[in-house]
């Protein structure tokens, strides 16, 4: 059974044209006057019905009209934000989002905001789930209004990633993303001059002190010819796009990308019966939805999917989620790759820390199989998290089912992370993880590897 949150999410509020409330049957969105009438007209053509079809558009079921209309739009398997994105899924919602938009303009209509707010994903496909972001276009207009925002929410933080090392996840706390005199102090000479730094950062800080400039205006980009206005807007979307593209950086190596491929303390055997005991598991299991903790390329998680189950897969190191993002791509599997650090996860945030949910919030009762495959030592030694609490969390994440590697403090990787402190971990014994763990579960199958390494099926007792 889902857990209820202690605080619970509001209804969205920042949007003048409607509210949107997630239910357990749904998600609700109540549509303000006057916009109902704008947006029934644009959900009855075949265009939205098309995108709809491409799941490029999330569903919009009208349940009611009186006094204003409410749409339903069906949950997605697991909300993510984009400070749990990798630089793969990243692009992919930036492609989403200018994509849409070049598809509306040619019909006519637009998106008015542009944020990768407005996209979730199912597996590593992006849906867009805002439509009251999509409005009717003056078809004289040949700018795009939002471009700002796009370049300030998507263009600019990958940019302030792949050239100045800046987390993307550092985007919590920027709603609104970067102004470009925030990028243009950290750049040298050189990389301001550098597409797409020069037009997105080095040209707006320079002329930001032109208050003529700055305050816009409108008429001077309109056009007596519709079909100029319409080639101009297509050509910035496709502009912007083209920018996105060049800046979002090639897969990156680090300790764990390749770590599948690397590992010695592994032989052959080991990872053969360690890839049969995890596959057993999941037969007996049969789990609709898998939460795989300390993913890396996603080993394991591919099994899970296999099995039929839809997969979160979480990992502290980017570099390694983005490598398994990009794999995944048109595979069909749905497995969402998010960067997650389980000892310290993603906080709620916003208005009264409501707006978006923790990712506890999200995950507790969400699950009914997690895994935890050569990670414990890591949160005990190296986040040092007492066994008891892993435990009682473990027993939270999961409904049913949890598959978790205990590394004995002989092996060398358990080694290499106690760093000399024998005698204050000198407790983390294998009978000390079984009687935190009986707590909360019973022990369903174990296997002894080779190396030293157990393997627990265990069930929620």
């Amino acid at each position: 059974m889902p857990v209820t949150p202690s605080h619970a999410p509001l209804p969205t509020f920042r949007d003048p044209a409607g509210s949107l409330e997630i239910r357990s049957d749904g998600v609700f969105r109540t549509v303000r006057e006057p916009y109902g009438k704008e947006i029934s007209e644009f959900l009855a053509l075949p265009l939205a019905a098309r995108l709809v079809a491409e799941q490029r558009l999330v569903a919009s079921e009208p349940v009611a009209s009186d006094p204003s209309l409410v749409l339903r739009h069906p949950r997605v398997s697991f909300q993510s934000y984009p400070w749990e994105w990798a630089p793969v899924l990243w692009l992919a919602a930036a492609e989403l989002t200018i994509n849409l938009c070049i598809d509306l303009v040619r019909e006519g209509w637009q998106l008015k905001d542009a944020t990768p707010l407005n996209v979730l994903f199912e597996g590593t496909s992006p849906i867009f789930v805002d439509v009251l972001s999509i409005e009717r276009r003056d078809p004289r207009q040949s700018i795009w209004l939002p471009y700002g925002q796009f370049v300030r929410t998507f263009l600019l933080p990958m940019l302030a990633y792949a050239r100045l090392g800046w987390p993307l996840k550092t985007t919590l706390t920027r709603r609104d993303g970067y102004e470009p005199e925030d990028i243009y102090s950290a750049l040298g000479w050189p990389a301001r001059l550098r597409q797409p730094a020069f037009s997105a950062v080095t040209l707006p800080s320079l002329l930001a002190g032109n208050k003529k400039l700055a305050s816009g205006n409108l008429a001077a980009h309109s056009s007596k010819d519709p079909e100029l206005a319409q080639h101009i807007l297509l050509k910035t979307l496709s502009g912007l796009l083209q920018q996105m593209r060049r800046v979002t950086p090639h897969h990156k190596t680090s300790t764990w990308s390749d770590y599948a491929e690397t590992a010695t303390h592994y032989s052959d055997d080991d990872h053969a019966g360690k890839r049969a005991f995890v596959s057993a598991a999941l037969a007996q299991a049969r789990p609709a939805r898998v939460l795989d903790v300390g993913c890396n390329t996603g080993v394991y998680s591919m099994l899970a999917a296999e099995a039929g189950a839809a997969v979160v897969s979480v990992d502290t190191d980017l570099q390694a989620v983005d490598r398994l993002a990009a794999n995944l791509k048109d595979s069909g599997k749905n497995i969402l790759p998010l960067c997650i650090d389980l000892a310290q996860p993603t906080p709620s945030t916003g208005w009264e820390n409501r707006e978006t949910r923790s990712f506890l919030d999200r995950a507790e009762g969400h699950f009914d199989t997690v895994m935890m495959l050569a990670v414990i030592h890591h949160l005990l030694l190296a986040s040092q998290v007492p066994l008891v609490q892993i435990a009682s969390l473990c027993s939270r994440l999961t409904t049913r089912h949890l598959i978790i590697e205990w590394v004995p403090p002989t092996d060398p990787k358990f080694k290499e992370l106690l760093r000399g402190r024998e005698s204050i971990y000198g407790h983390l014994t294998e009978a000390a993880f079984r009687e935190a763990f009986s707590q909360h579960f019973t022990i369903t199958q174990e296997k002894t590897l080779a190396n030293g390494r157990v393997l627990f099926h265990l069930s929620r007792a």
